[in-house]
């Protein structure tokens, strides 16, 4: 099935207010930033409930910032804020956040003006959207009506604590709407490599006894959809995710060589049923440098169980991968 663009609008808004609506229905906005070269990882979220109050639906807004370059994990958040369902993306304006993505779905200028993290850039696509719904499997009912996914150019800069860093490098951004269930899921794999000219976006679900494969290559001008991949993974003794090497097929029959080592790592309780491990990386695509956003999910009492074995040991754990595309699992 070859790769189908998002019509212009399919990154509108989705979700607006309904006073009937279970409170799982929300739509977000995910941009993710790796800057390895700092020691540093940086997450910004934005949010929209279709269950709120008189009238607006119910919105928030996150950034963190986390790894070695910084002391401590940095996390500011604000939840809980009516918005009209007149406001869209285009000028979205929800706690420290102010975001203006573009229609044609190709640029969007973030700014978030926290207390500690003041945080400036625009995003400048490498591809055009990747949505879930148009590809093979489509897109599971536990994990969102729909989403799209997108690697970028991302230039600006990071003021956290006073200390100013500018940055041109590369980033990735996800949009999803519909029912979030953190427990469908026993684990996945949501995998983010950027290069020049490149971008590389790779999501393994595994759920209710089936294993789908999700996600495109976009190399030479051409974005084509994930058939297979090969790829070992290290593991530190806490299975963080360390070091990834192998090869990815896509659908025209290209084998492309990625591989990816450390840079800073987050430990995210995101749900008593999932915790996510999140890792800024630096990559390289066929060779070429850039930079990779690395996240693994799995269920609490898995990573309690591994986590006592001894580091020796938990560096030579792999991914080894024997399931079919999505839709034919």
């Amino acid at each position: 099935m070859a790769f189908i663009p998002l019509e212009v609008g399919g990154e509108d808004r989705h979700i607006f207010y309904s006073a009937t609506a279970d409170d799982q229905i929300r739509e977000s906005l995910a941009y993710l930033l790796p800057l390895p070269h700092l020691g540093l990882g940086i997450i910004v979220y934005t949010w929209v409930h279709a269950a709120g109050r008189d009238g607006q639906g119910r919105a928030g807004s996150m950034a963190v910032v986390y790894g070695p370059g910084v002391d401590a994990s940095v996390s500011e958040a604000s939840d809980g804020i009516g918005v009209p369902d007149s406001m869209g993306f285009e000028d979205w304006r929800v706690g420290s956040i102010t975001l203006e993505a573009a229609k044609d779905a190709m640029t969007t200028r973030l700014r978030f003006a926290g207390e500690r993290i003041d945080l400036e850039y625009e995003f400048q696509g490498i591809n055009p959207p990747f949505a879930f719904v148009r590809h093979p499997g489509g897109c599971p009912s536990w994990l969102a009506d729909d989403r799209s996914e997108q690697g970028g150019r991302v230039v600006g800069t990071l003021v956290l604590d006073g200390v100013r860093h500018e940055f041109d490098t590369f980033g990735h951004r996800d949009h999803s709407w519909g029912r979030r269930d953190w427990g469908g899921p026993t684990h996945w794999k949501w995998w983010n490599l950027m290069a020049p000219d490149t971008s590389i976006h790779l999501m393994e679900l595994q759920y209710f006894g089936k294993t789908t494969l999700h996600g495109y290559v976009h190399r030479d001008g051409v974005t084509s959809v994930i058939t297979d991949y090969d790829i070992d993974v290290r593991f530190d003794g806490q299975v963080m995710q360390q070091e990834l090497n192998g090869t990815i097929t896509d659908e025209d029959g290209r084998t492309t060589r990625i591989r990816t080592w450390h840079g800073a790592d987050l430990h995210w309780p995101v749900s008593p049923h999932l915790t996510l491990h999140e890792a800024s990386m630096h990559s390289e695509i066929e060779g070429v440098p850039g930079a990779a956003y690395i996240e693994m999910a799995w269920p609490p009492a898995y990573l309690a169980h591994h986590s006592e074995v001894e580091e020796a040991d938990a560096s030579r754990l792999t991914v080894d991968r024997e399931v079919e595309p999505a839709g034919q699992s």
